[in-house]
């Protein structure tokens, strides 16, 4: 009985130090997705979205026919009908956009009573708890991605015990990626900084350094970062 009893208390023990386990959802090219989600009928369509007026328009998006045709972000409007004179083109909308994060928060709010909205096509939810309807976290996965296609929103998904690591996960193509618990650092220490999402500057300071991946960034030292800046 003793050894029972020690048994149990061990297991509460470890539940307890255990990392919660998090899901997050992100969508693709979010202003995008979220216009094409109030006009459907643009989606095998050559377009692109675009920020700014006359001149000073340039591209945010692009749907892959346009990118087909080489059309990327940051093209002006007329670099961009250059290369494609039929292009449609359509504005942000911040109303579309409003409503296809409810649509999210929605998704994620099926599965979890607890959601965290990140703004632009990202909510965080928290997974612990779930096994039961969802003993493998991939199934978990593929549920909230089909609920998410049901909203005509294309999402992916990651799933992992830090929100940086499952924010990186969901970016990934093969969705959806499960970061076993514990092994974060491992998942991210191959990836590219760009996974990040730095701004342009510190991209460009951290290629001086000599540094490509998370891992390299990691292996620094707060010494060592603070006398290189």
């Amino acid at each position: 009985m003793e050894r029972t009893a020690d048994t149990r208390g061990e297991q509460q023990k470890n539940s307890s130090l255990a990392a919660p386990r998090l899901a997050c959802l992100v969508v693709p090219l979010f202003p995008l997705a979220a216009r094409l989600r109030s006009e459907p009928a643009l989606r095998d369509e050559a377009v692109i979205l675009c920020e700014g007026n006359g001149t000073a328009a340039h591209v945010v998006a692009a749907t892959r026919k346009a990118r087909k045709a080489g059309i990327r972000p940051g093209f002006t409007l007329p670099q961009a009908r250059a290369l494609l004179p039929d292009l449609l083109t359509r504005a942000r909308d911040a109303e579309s956009e409003r409503a296809a994060q409810e649509a999210l928060l929605d998704v994620a709010g099926t599965v979890s009573p607890r959601v965290e909205d990140a703004g632009d096509g990202v909510v965080y939810l928290d997974a612990d708890g779930l096994e039961r309807l969802f003993p493998d976290e991939r199934d978990l996965g593929h549920a909230l991605i089909a609920a998410a296609k049901r909203e005509s929103l294309p999402a992916r998904c990651g799933l992992a015990s830090s929100k940086l690591a499952a924010r990186v996960a969901a970016t990934l193509p093969d969705s959806p990626v499960v970061v076993p618990a514990g092994g974060e650092a491992a998942f991210l220490a191959p990836l590219p900084l760009a996974k990040l999402d730095p701004d342009a500057e510190i991209v460009e300071t951290l290629a001086r350094w000599g540094l490509a991946s998370v891992g390299d960034l990691a292996k620094l030292s707060a010494a060592d970062v603070a006398s290189r800046l």
